[in-house]
């Protein structure tokens, strides 16, 4: 490893940080694109005296401080991400109950707390995938699958009691919700390659128009019809008791670090499980979904990471261009260096976040809440059309009419998850 400059170490970080904070509040953009960018301008960063390990440090810095602004326009705008996308309603409520400052405070603790969890469990982990790994990829499907079939019996009847053929009436409509977006999925996703969007940045994914269309869009269409407005939100301390704070950190980064060592399993599906692992629906539940997502989005950063020092795959865009800017592999000096970066790029994250609940929340409660929620259609259709042309476009309308379709018969939102779970399914057969 090369002699290090603090000075340049430091500055290295700050421009990761800033640049995840960008990636993270603009819907559409990911730091898998920014970090493209990165390496394709590495050789000009190099001739101008920034080593590789510089750049490397960039892209490091930036998946971690994604992982905690990405939440903020899932709570905000509806524009959810496939680690955010379960966060959309409970942020949304959180919001219009005046309480969108404490969601991001709840957040930002999630994130914060998933780092040094995802340390205590880096060691164990790491000899379990060392020894398992094979096996656990060859029964993959079957996980899925039971986890499939949890979040369908998950499905409860309407009331307080509901007796079993209302149970029955609601796993079926969860059933044909689940497969009707899982068929949507698979659909997208043989189709991804034809997409030709009008403003190329990064790779087109269908998981934009998907996302934004299941997730996002019905959402801001339910507070269009019922004439919702964003109240004056209250500037708090926290009042989620410490020790469900700590459950939902646990269960979110557990999740988040078992799926991010398989290929084709997606933050998504990490979400997913921390639905059903979340507990029953009380008055706290949405404020333990948020903390809970929230370490899935961290620590899946981190373990994508630490799944390329210890079986040599790579889990996202960003770490295969930080192995390839550093010649393929990372050696343990390097390691143990990325692992201060992402303390030191969770830390700061977590004090940005922190201001960012309050700012962000008194600049949106004064605006005209109708007005925003259609500027805001208007601007995530834009920017399916822009970023995956027509072909995404149509994905888009589709998937909204979906997502509405789940909130009309009352159908959980984890089922809408099938439209990630079922290609997940079939490539592991």
């Amino acid at each position: 490893m090369i002699e290090l400059s603090l000075p340049l170490l430091s500055l290295s970080v700050l421009t990761g940080i800033i640049i995840g904070i960008f990636a993270g509040l603009l819907p559409g953009v990911h730091v898998n694109n920014t970090s493209a960018i990165l390496l394709g301008m590495s050789p000009a960063l190099v001739t101008s005296g920034m080593a590789e390990l510089y750049v490397a440090v960039i892209i490091i810095a930036s998946t971690i401080s994604q992982s905690f602004f990405d939440i903020i326009p899932a709570i905000f705008l509806g524009a959810p991400d496939d680690a955010t996308t379960m966060a959309v309603m409970p942020g949304h409520r959180m919001l219009l109950d005046g309480k969108g400052i404490e969601a991001i405070r709840l957040s930002a603790m999630g994130s914060g707390l998933a780092i040094p969890i995802s340390l205590l469990l880096l060691a164990p982990l790491a000899y379990f995938f060392m020894s398992y790994y094979g096996t656990l990829q060859k029964n993959m499907a079957a996980v899925l699958i039971l986890i499939s079939v949890f979040v369908l019996l998950s499905s409860k009847g309407r009331g307080p009691f509901p007796d079993i053929r209302d149970r029955l009436r609601q796993v079926s409509w969860a059933s044909i919700i689940f497969l009707t977006s899982g068929f949507l999925g698979i659909t997208a996703f043989i189709l991804e390659p034809l997409i030709s969007p009008l403003v190329n940045i990064g790779a087109p994914t269908m998981l934009l128009p998907l996302l934004s269309g299941l997730f996002g869009a019905p959402a801001l269409m339910m507070s269009l019809w019922s004439s919702s407005n964003i109240p004056r939100q209250a500037d708090k301390m926290i009042t989620l008791q410490g020790r469900d704070i700590v459950k939902g950190a646990l269960i979110g980064t557990a999740s988040g670090a078992l799926v991010s060592w398989f290929p084709g399993v997606s933050a998504g599906v990490a979400t997913t499980i921390t639905g059903i692992f979340s507990g029953s629906r009380d008055d706290d539940s949405d404020k333990k979904h948020i903390v809970s997502i929230s370490g899935v989005s961290t620590a899946g950063a981190i373990f994508s990471l630490v799944a390329l020092f210890v079986i040599m795959r790579p889990r996202s865009g960003a770490v295969v261009a930080a192995q390839e800017l550093l010649g393929g592999e990372i050696n343990f000096d390097t390691f143990i260096l990325f692992l201060v970066i992402i303390c030191a790029a969770g830390v700061t994250s977590y004090l940005l976040m922190l201001t960012a609940g309050s700012t962000f929340a008194g600049l949106f409660s004064r605006l005209d809440y109708s007005g925003l929620n259609r500027t805001v259609l208007v601007f995530l259709t834009t920017m399916c059309l822009l970023m995956t042309g027509t072909l995404g476009l149509m994905v888009f309308v589709i998937s909204t009419l979906i997502g509405v379709a789940s909130h009309i018969i009352d159908v959980r939102k984890t089922c809408l998850m099938g439209v990630l779970l079922v290609p997940c399914i079939l490539y592991f057969l």
